[in-house]
């Protein structure tokens, strides 16, 4: 093949491409890059709740863990993690919610943001102070947690700790024995 046929083929198909591209693209985007998952929910945790029968983890948030003692700004512990997920509950009833499922973790839950009309729930639990910006998760958040934190809201109004420092923690007792 001459180097015109070469040319004029390139040319050919580079013209196709123009053509079709559209048409290409425009059907590529008819797919659902996520899953998703909708219904009647069931908090289970501060960042976890479970909807249409999948459990999911809110993505970009981390909050403390059942059981996690933090201290009030009366200095009086209280189960935070507990406290979370009450908060969490209360704010979103007996709503339906909508959710867009990202992955599967590890341990065989899914994350992923849900949404109850146009508010997110993972944003609204920071910014109320009930939980923490996944820390090298996601920057999503991090002005919602700002405003917690001045407002001293939810749990910036005590002392927590950070929910990450405290599962390893915990492993570390369960592993020494202490």
């Amino acid at each position: 093949m001459g180097f015109i046929a070469r040319k004029h083929a390139a040319l050919c198909l580079l013209a196709a491409f123009w053509w079709l591209g559209p048409a290409v693209a425009w059907g590529q985007s008819q797919f659902k890059p996520y899953a998703e998952a909708e219904g009647v929910v069931q908090v289970l945790e501060g960042d976890v709740i479970s909807v249409g029968g999948s459990v999911v983890r809110l993505y970009g948030i981390d909050a403390p863990e059942l059981g996690q003692q933090c201290e009030a700004a009366s200095g009086r512990a209280y189960d935070c993690g507990e406290a979370s997920r009450l908060a969490l509950e209360r704010m979103i009833g007996p709503r339906e919610l909508r959710c867009t499922l990202f992955a599967v973790l590890e341990d065989g839950r899914q994350t992923g943001m849900c949404r109850s009309g146009d508010q997110d729930v993972g944003l609204l639990q920071v910014r109320r102070g009930w939980a923490f910006v996944a820390r090298g998760l996601s920057n999503r958040y991090i002005k919602a947690q700002t405003r917690a934190q001045i407002d001293r809201a939810g749990l910036w109004s005590g002392r927590a700790q950070r929910p990450w420092v405290y599962r390893q923690l915990q492993t570390i007792q369960d592993a020494t024995g202490g």
